[in-house]
């Protein structure tokens, strides 16, 4: 079934959708859907209507609502602060972790960073990242849009995560000598689950040792990745693939 994105309040009584122009030219010229075809519609808050399509509009397509479901968030959320690396690697990194079922993402400028951005670069990215964990959804069925923050500097970031401990298992993805695996800190916490996991990620080159010292006084527990050394989006997606089988075996 195509999915479309309609991010507004639909009153209850309400039996038609209209979409936007965006929207509506992505399913009629693009996907060439045709009236009468079934189409799923989702507002990113858990939100989700069935409907068929009751013209062809391509700048306003409207849908009869055969049924609407509602899911609830997730009991445990997934987080991913990522040190960004070159590139369109955290393009890839949105894209994939949002089909695992990501919920917040926090864009870092590490030491290590080779990302430069000024401020309009950078707002410039927040809607091209926006933009892609929207279509993720679409294409996953996830049918919750995360929240992605604002780039900051990991000084800011770790200021900030220093206020951050209730109910959150904040984890960094270590290359440091004497770290525990995933499955030893998942232990300790099946008495008193997370409402949170959120995983802080590195760049090339990996975090410094003041990013690291840094992340140990914000309340990160360093945990290893396997007995090798992991690209960077390959790391983002096993740490949240990881969180994302703790957040089973907690609940």
């Amino acid at each position: 079934m195509l999915r479309a994105y309609h991010p507004f309040d639909v009153p209850a009584y309400s039996q038609t959708i209209t979409l936007s122009r965006e929207e509506s030219f992505h399913i009629v010229k693009v996907l060439r859907a045709k009236t009468s075809e079934k189409i799923s519609a989702f507002d990113g808050r858990g939100n989700v209507w069935i409907g068929k399509m009751l013209n062809s509009d391509a700048g306003a397509l409207e849908l009869s609502i055969d049924s609407h479901e509602h899911f609830s968030p997730p009991k445990c959320r997934l987080a991913l602060a990522q040190m960004l690396p070159k590139g369109s690697l955290t393009d890839d990194i949105i894209r994939a972790t949002v089909e695992i079922g990501l919920s917040e993402f926090y864009p870092i400028l590490g030491s290590r960073s080779e990302m430069k951005l000024d401020s309009a670069r950078a707002a410039h990215k927040l809607e091209r990242w926006n933009a892609i964990a929207v279509e993720a959804c679409k294409q996953s069925g996830n049918p919750f849009v995360p929240e992605i923050f604002p780039v900051t500097s990991s000084k800011e970031f770790f200021a900030k995560m220093k206020n951050e401990s209730t109910g959150t298992l904040k984890l960094t993805a270590s290359l440091e000598a004497g770290t525990r695996s995933c499955r030893e800190i998942e232990n300790d916490f099946r008495e008193n689950p997370p409402e949170k996991i959120l995983w802080l990620v590195g760049p090339e080159g990996d975090l410094t040792p003041d990013e690291y010292s840094a992340a140990r006084n914000a309340g990160f527990l360093p945990a290893r990745l396997g007995p090798f050394v992991l690209r960077v989006p390959t790391a983002a997606h096993y740490c949240l693939s990881v969180a994302d089988q703790m957040r089973a075996n907690f609940y």
